[in-house]
C-alpha cells in the first residue's frame, strides 16, 4: 500500500533534482501546508467527535487542588471543579496545544517517526508548561493581583502559543 502511494506521488510531483531553488521551495511550501490541512482535518473531527475527557478533567483538578493546598490555600477538587469556584474543562488539558507542536513537527519533517523522541519531550515541555498556567492563574486571581480574565484570556493564552512555537523553532533547528 505504501509503495503504491509512493509511486503515484512520484508520477504527480517532477524530479526534485531538476527543479530550480525558487520552486523546489514551493514545493516544500505546498507539502508542508497540505500536511498541516490534514492535521486540521483530524483536529476538527476530534471537535466534532467531542470525546469524554472527564475522566483526564478530574486528574487534573485533583493536581491543581493538591498544588493550591502546597501553598496554603484550602482547595477541594470535586470532579472537575477546584473549589471554591474554579472549572478544569477540556480546554484546560492544553491538548490542542500538543497537538499544534505535533503537527508543526509532522508537517515540516520527511519522516515523522524518526522525531518520536523529541516530540514527546516537546509535549512533557508543554504539558507542565500547562499545568503551571492553571495553576498560576487560579494563584493569581485569588491574590488579586490580575484579574482571572486577563490571566486566562490573554497572558496565559499568548504565553503557551509562544512555547508552542519557541519549541518548534528549536526543534526546526537541531532536529529536522
Amino acid at each position: 500500500m505504501k509503495e503504491k502511494i509512493r509511486d503515484r506521488i512520484s508520477e504527480i510531483l517532477p524530479d526534485r533534482g531538476k527543479l530550480s531553488e525558487k520552486h523546489e521551495r514551493m514545493l516544500e511550501t505546498n507539502i508542508f501546508l497540505g500536511k498541516m490541512l490534514l492535521v486540521g482535518a483530524i483536529f476538527h473531527l476530534i471537535l466534532f467527535i467531542y470525546p469524554d475527557t472527564t475522566y483526564l478533567q478530574s486528574i487534573y483538578a485533583d493536581m491543581i487542588a493538591w498544588l493550591m493546598n502546597q501553598m496554603g490555600y484550602s482547595f477541594v477538587s470535586n470532579g472537575v471543579y477546584v473549589l471554591p469556584g474554579y472549572e478544569i474543562t477540556q480546554d484546560c488539558l492544553g491538548w490542542k496545544s500538543m497537538m499544534a507542536f505535533t503537527a508543526l513537527v509532522y508537517a515540516s519533517s520527511e519522516k515523522f517517526s524518526n522525531h518520536f523522541k523529541q516530540i514527546l519531550a516537546g509535549i512533557g515541555l508543554i504539558a507542565v508548561a500547562n499545568v503551571v498556567r492553571i495553576f498560576t492563574t487560579i494563584h493569581l486571581s485569588e491574590i488579586g493581583l490580575i484579574s482571572f480574565e486577563v490571566i486566562h484570556g490573554f497572558l496565559w493564552k499568548w504565553s503557551l502559543t509562544a512555547l508552542v512555537l519557541l519549541a518548534w523553532i528549536y526543534w526546526f533547528r537541531n532536529y529536522r
